[in-house]
């Protein structure tokens, strides 16, 4: 068996060193903003590409759970490091959006692609209703967690209060995300698939990682730091670039690996990876970013816009009703996808 990259895997690391050379000295070099914004962004895509293939490798040994909470957890790595850099920068408006981006691109986008490839090529799937409703109820909750501190810097303004019901509010959804994840591994649901044998090592998988998302640190820097001039220069509002951009950008490796698996009829764990991310970002992601702000010059809380909050709540309402029988088609894939083509029109003429 072949343990190591294959001729595919080899070049597409070489691609990515490439691109992210070349992203380096343009920006270097002082090139055009958007220059630098589109190599950046592809050697983002190139790299989170390799997180997502070394992840894989990690995780199809470990079976559909922990391989779903990996491929969640270092997907998200991308978006992470991008959002606190945009943070460090001011950019909180992108911030925002990349954050509500993320759980509507993962929750509408990725699982309605996955329900419409698996149910083209498989027909109807079925998959764990037990790990369905759990995820509907703790995107019901990601929503309450971000809409009440909303409701209340609109009743009452921003200020000491907001940031503190922010605060409180971002341990208790830590900590629930913390909570779900010590039931899920406890329960015997979600793992009804059988992961494929790796070809990596774990060394060598590890390695790969550790490399590439060290990557994704420097190239995001660089990313970020080109989104204030692109905004001007193409008139892309913020909230556009923070909602599709950013998150199609950081996240395209994880959307990939859960299109792919239900392709394969592997829909539990296709859900594991498309809506656990969205749980990971909205329970976990968020909160994190609350207190990683902390120790940057802006501090990042939990108001977000009103139209994002409406967005998400109908998200999470579409998602959990097209879930609740423990049964996906094309046609349903369909129809949460045409539910992302509305609200990224929105948020394009925002």
């Amino acid at each position: 068996m072949n343990r190591g990259l294959n001729r595919f895997e080899q070049v597409s690391v070489a691609v990515a060193v490439v691109v992210s050379v070349a992203a380096g000295a343009l920006d270097l070099a002082g090139a055009a903003n958007t220059a630098v914004f589109i190599v950046s962004g592809a050697a983002l895509v190139a790299l989170a590409w390799i997180v997502g293939v070394a992840t894989e490798q990690l995780g199809e040994s470990s079976g559909p759970k922990v391989g779903g909470v990996l491929n969640a957890t270092f997907g998200n790595a991308a978006e992470l490091i991008i959002t606190i850099f945009a943070i460090r920068a001011g950019q909180l408006e992108v911030a925002t959006a990349s954050i509500t981006g993320s759980i509507l691109g993962n929750t509408l986008l990725v699982l309605g692609a996955s329900f419409l490839v698996g149910g083209l090529r498989n027909g109807p799937q079925r998959f764990d209703q037990r790990v369905a409703g759990m995820n509907a109820s703790m995107l019901a909750l990601a929503v309450i967690g971000l809409g009440l501190p909303t409701a209340f810097a609109a009743a009452r303004g921003t200020g000491s209060e907001a940031q503190t019901i922010s605060d409180v509010t971002a341990a208790i959804l830590l900590g629930l995300y913390i909570l779900s994840l010590v039931y899920y591994f406890r329960t015997g649901a979600g793992g009804a698939t059988h992961p494929q044998v790796p070809h990596w090592t774990a060394r060598v998988a590890m390695l790969v990682l550790l490399a590439s998302t060290g990557a994704v640190a420097v190239i995001s820097d660089v990313f970020v730091g080109t989104l204030e001039g692109v905004i001007a220069d193409l008139g892309i509002s913020a909230a556009f670039l923070g909602l599709v951009i950013v998150p199609i950008v950081g996240n395209i490796a994880e959307n990939i690996v859960g299109i792919k698996i239900a392709y394969e009829n592997k829909m539990d764990f296709s859900m594991l990876v498309s809506l656990g991310s969205s749980l990971q970002v909205a329970l976990g992601v968020a909160p994190l970013l609350v207190f990683i702000s902390l120790f940057t010059p802006h501090e990042f809380d939990l108001v977000f816009p009103t139209i994002q909050v409406i967005a998400l709540a109908g998200a999470v309402t579409i998602t959990a009703l097209i879930a609740a029988d423990g049964e996906s088609n094309w046609l349903e894939g369909a129809q949460l996808m045409g539910v992302y083509g509305i609200v990224a029109t929105s948020f394009w003429y925002l």
